[in-house]
């Protein structure tokens, strides 16, 4: 059989320096891979500890390279123009009818 050699969240958490409930919170979402052992208590594998460091790792300009595009396609909203809801709202402010003055 063979023996694996697990580690709690807080043995983790203080290898990378961050707080054991930042690591429980990656595995409660499903970001890390993990094991759910009895009683729903996470521990990780060495290897999850790789994959961990692998995914928060930042590879200088690669990272902002690829969300480039990506939000400048997002940010581009003048397309859409005004919604009904959004008309209706404007109308409804004093300043907008009668006679022009803010007061």
């Amino acid at each position: 059989m063979t023996e694996y050699v697990t580690l709690t969240p807080e043995e983790v958490a203080k290898t990378l320096g961050m707080s054991p409930w930042w690591v429980r919170e990656q595995a409660r979402r499903g970001r890390i891979p993990h094991l759910r052992l009895a009683k729903g208590r996470i521990r990780l594998l060495p290897e999850h500890v790789d994959a961990l460091v692998a995914l928060y790792t930042v590879d200088g300009g690669v990272a902002d390279d690829a969300r480039a595009p990506a939000a400048a396609a997002s940010s581009d909203l003048t397309a859409l123009g005004p919604t009904a809801k959004s008309v209706r709202a404007h109308r409804r402010r004093p300043h907008v009818q009668g006679d022009g003055r803010l007061f």
